[in-house]
């Protein structure tokens, strides 16, 4: 069980790490979504979600949990995004997720949003409402990216 707990944590680590968390997300977009216009749209759909959790994290100034205490996995120090609400990586999981609703490959996304809700609240680095956050603001950036693509791009 310990060799499991410390596997699922290092993958959680790693996927808090932007640059990996990005790949995997590419990866996950690419390997599934085989319209080049939707990749497109979806893509344009986490820039959406992401400039909203920049905002929304620097309204709001909330602290991370992990602030001010001796955090086990250490606190991410990513400038823009040095505060708690919303989770961004949990936001653009959602994204991603609601990007394949009406998917067979649905469950695959579904899996990962929840994988990485999971490895927040875990590591440290946010709390059950900066999660919640992120799930409500994901269908508000998705449709904000409908509404931007019908006018700009289709």
């Amino acid at each position: 069980m310990d060799l499991l707990i410390s596997a699922l944590t290092q993958i959680f680590l790693l996927l808090g790490n932007e640059v990996i968390f990005f790949i995997v997300v590419g990866a996950l977009l690419f390997f599934f979504e085989k319209r080049p216009e939707k990749r497109k749209k979806i893509i344009l759909g986490i820039i959406v979600v992401s400039l909203m959790v920049i905002a929304l994290k620097n309204l709001f100034a909330l602290e991370r949990p992990c602030t001010g205490i001796e955090a086990e996995y250490g606190c991410p120090a990513f400038p823009l995004m040095e505060y708690s609400f919303p989770s961004g990586h949990s936001a653009v999981a959602f994204l991603l997720m609601i990007a394949f609703l009406d998917k067979k490959s649905f469950p695959v996304f579904w899996l990962f949003a929840f994988f990485i809700a999971v490895s927040r609240f875990y590591l440290g680095v946010h709390t059950f409402e900066d999660i919640a956050g992120a799930l409500v603001l994901a269908p508000i950036a998705y449709h904000a990216t409908d509404v931007l693509w019908g006018r700009y791009v289709a």
